[in-house]
């Protein structure tokens, strides 16, 4: 492939531009995870508080099933206890009254059940106080991160734009064959797809650059490849000729 001097020196200022971009939308690809971890650490809070919050539902619903509970054992108590009057034999009497006092002894039980239950109402709530706290805490924090977070995102992609505007105007002078190798070495992986040759070796790969290969690179009247690595080969002198 033919080479001039000044495709030579657009491929190396195009290159540092695409440099600037990757730069550039490395730190765009790291916003949005940091802001991801961000909400998952406030989801996180806000399930903690509402379990907390649910708890205490649940609680209060265990203990009003209890207390109906209880209330029904008092009224079976009562109602027995009315009957009692009623009963002819004293066998009858005896079973009547060992009813009774088995259902004030099942309420007794059931109203010390309400009072352990009580005690872990108390307990949820505070826990659902300190969740609550926790998380309006998280939430003051992670709006302003977020906010700090979308400016810088923000402003990154602004600096993106500009950066390709700029890059877009340098890469009009280079070849489109020229662009396609460019652009196949950038695909697998090597951003640096030209690099000069240093002290006889390539920049990249380090590789030992042949003598006649040399030769090539510095008449830099077509395109090089790095034996090794496959990237452009050039010579800064030839570039910064061409520039000048």
């Amino acid at each position: 492939m033919a080479l001039t001097k000044e495709a030579l020196q657009s491929l190396v200022a195009l290159q540092e531009k695409d440099s600037v971009l990757d730069s550039i939308q490395k730190e765009i690809d790291a916003v949005p995870p940091r802001i991801a971890a961000l909400k998952a650490d406030l989801e996180g809070e806000r399930r903690h508080m509402d379990a907390a919050k649910a708890k205490i539902i649940e609680l209060e619903k265990k203990k009003k099933t209890k207390e109906l509970d209880v209330a029904a054992k008092d009224e079976a108590a009562r109602k027995h206890t009315s009957q009692l009057n009623e009963l002819k034999s004293n066998d009858a009497y005896k079973a009547m009254q060992a009813e009774i006092e088995k259902e004030k002894a099942a309420a007794g039980d059931i109203e010390t059940e309400i009072l352990v239950i009580m005690e872990e109402i108390d307990k949820a709530r505070a826990e659902e106080k300190a969740a609550t706290a926790d998380f309006k805490k998280t939430e003051e924090f992670s709006k302003k991160d977020l906010e700090k977070l979308e400016a810088e995102l923000s402003h990154a992609k602004g600096r993106h734009a500009a950066a390709k505007a700029e890059r877009d105007a340098v890469v009009a002078p280079v070849p489109p064959e020229l662009m396609k190798v460019y652009d196949h070495l950038r695909s697998r992986g090597k951003p640096d797809a030209i690099v000069p040759v240093v002290d006889g070796h390539c920049a990249a790969c380090q590789i030992n650059i042949s003598p006649s290969m040399m030769a090539d690179v510095t008449k830099q009247k077509a395109l090089v490849n790095c034996d090794s690595c496959q990237r452009i080969l050039y010579k800064r002198e030839k570039a910064a000729q061409a520039a000048a």
